[in-house]
């Protein structure tokens, strides 16, 4: 497998999909706007074919106000918020992308670009002492077929001194719309390319995270993490795929104002 190297890219399309830990979002319930500025990096190996997988350097932004709120690369707007429960609608990238010319497959070669996409939806956050649930709809928006995708995820922090651990477990379902955009392959390409055409439907992938959180100081936190997703049927039989899950790791620093 090709070494990772370093390509500029959106903040956008570094951050989605990568599990920021919750900790680097400071709590609005005193009323103040709270930001958390810093640098990191993420590598998330793809499951097409053949890919030169890339670590990504990238800017981290957390901003938490009143009413609205900026996580990583998810932009919302607060409905209703109480201690415990929080609904809000949402904007965020998903992260997903194909480009032909980096994969070593000269098959895969032939397919069309597959860019990333735009979701908005509502999500909704509870949080009490036996951990932090979190639910969300969303439905792309950019023209790549108007699919929608539902989260669902259970973290529960443990804390010890300065470090805080946040194992997460969550499951995600796509449907066939938004699978196909990704890892379905039309007739045309099929022709040229020489792959079986392939229609993708939807289908549910369980994930499990890890992160963890180290206060350097009162202004200054470390981070790092990792996520494993298993891959549904409908994206691993794409002919377009050479794996069955998918992992994401990242690794930053962060000063909070």
């Amino acid at each position: 497998m090709p070494l990772p190297r370093f390509r500029s890219l959106p903040l956008v399309a570094v951050l989605a999909g990568v599990a920021v830990p919750a900790a680097h979002a400071q709590s609005s319930t005193d009323g103040q706007a709270h930001w958390t500025l810093g640098i990191g990096a993420t590598w998330s190996p793809s499951p097409y074919r053949s890919y030169d997988n890339k670590a990504w350097p990238l800017p981290l932004v957390n901003y938490e106000g009143k009413s609205f709120y900026f996580r990583g690369a998810s932009f919302g707007y607060r409905l209703y918020k109480t201690p415990n429960d929080e609904i809000s609608v949402l904007v965020s990238p998903l992260a997903n992308r194909f480009r032909h010319d980096d994969s070593n497959d000269a098959r895969l070669r032939r397919l069309s670009d597959r860019d990333i996409s735009g979701m908005g939806g509502i999500a909704w956050k509870h949080t009490a002492d036996w951990g932090v649930l979190q639910a969300s709809a969303q439905k792309e928006f950019t023209g790549h077929g108007g699919g929608t995708s539902l989260d669902a995820n259970y973290a529960y922090p443990i804390r010890k001194g300065a470090l805080t651990l946040t194992p997460t477990l969550g499951v995600t379902r796509a449907n066939g719309a938004l699978n196909d955009y990704y890892y379905g392959v039309s007739g045309r390409e099929a022709a040229r390319s020489g792959l079986a055409s392939y229609r993708a439907g939807s289908g549910t992938a369980p994930w499990l995270g890890l992160a963890a959180m180290y206060r350097l100081s009162p202004s200054w936190i470390t981070a790092a993490g990792m996520r494993y997703t298993v891959l549904p049927d409908a994206v691993k039989d794409s002919p377009m795929v050479g794996d069955d899950h998918t992992q994401s790791f990242f690794l930053s620093l962060s000063h909070v104002f």
